[in-house]
């Protein structure tokens, strides 16, 4: 990271996350400010970091995927809670 153009960006971000972790802040929310910094100048190098932005890119997909699995088991889940107590009530 530190060799690429975005150093000076990179360093802010892990400087933010230092200090974050010290104070017990959220990550988060302090960083978000130097995370897009971070993340814009990534995207003008795309050249030098596409490894890494892709590879981003799969584990938002992932994660995306697994709420959208959790989503629907807590539907499928609340369905199932819900037949049962009407069962319950017509037996």
């Amino acid at each position: 990271m530190k060799a690429g153009g975005c150093k000076e960006s990179f360093v802010g971000w892990e400087n933010c996350i230092q200090e974050a972790e010290e104070n017990k802040e959220d990550i988060a929310e302090k960083c978000f400010e130097a995370m897009s910094v971070l993340q814009k100048c990534m995207e003008a190098h795309a050249d030098y970091y596409e490894p890494i932005l892709r590879a981003e890119k799969r584990a938002e997909e992932q994660a995306l995927i697994e709420l959208e699995k959790e989503k629907e088991e807590e539907s499928l889940g609340a369905q199932e809670d819900s037949k049962d107590l009407q069962k319950k009530s017509d037996g």
